[in-house]
């Protein structure tokens, strides 16, 4: 369930982000925030790309020797318990990582771009 919300996350922000730029390229008073819009969208999808390949290195690391064989385990430990929770909680909670910093990114380099010096 939280793979397919992840998914849906990354549609909707694709969607919004198309949106958002379509408009401030149509629509003359929107113009200044063209930057804005396409570095937002463009780094926010980077960002969504760099945190689930980040949550799929770790969960490889951990997840590659696991089997279907053998009993289950005695008693529950810390490592355990975290990654139960990386592998329910992580995709949402790293796609919208990834996609909130990579936004705050793109916004950064947008305001970057426009500041006028000595003004």
């Amino acid at each position: 369930m939280p793979y397919v919300l992840a998914l849906v996350e990354a549609v909707l922000f694709t969607l919004a982000g198309a949106a958002a730029t379509l408009a401030t390229t149509s629509y003359s008073p929107l113009k200044p925030f063209l930057a804005f819009a396409w570095r937002m969208w463009l780094w926010g999808s980077i960002g969504f790309i760099l945190a689930n390949a980040v949550l799929l290195a770790i969960l490889f690391h951990f997840l590659s020797g696991a089997g279907i064989a053998g009993g289950a385990p005695r008693h529950t430990d810390v490592l355990g318990f975290v990654l139960l929770a990386l592998v329910l909680f992580g995709p949402v909670l790293f796609s919208t990582l990834g996609i909130v910093l990579g936004s705050l990114y793109g916004w950064l380099l947008a305001r970057r771009s426009l500041a006028r010096p000595g003004v």
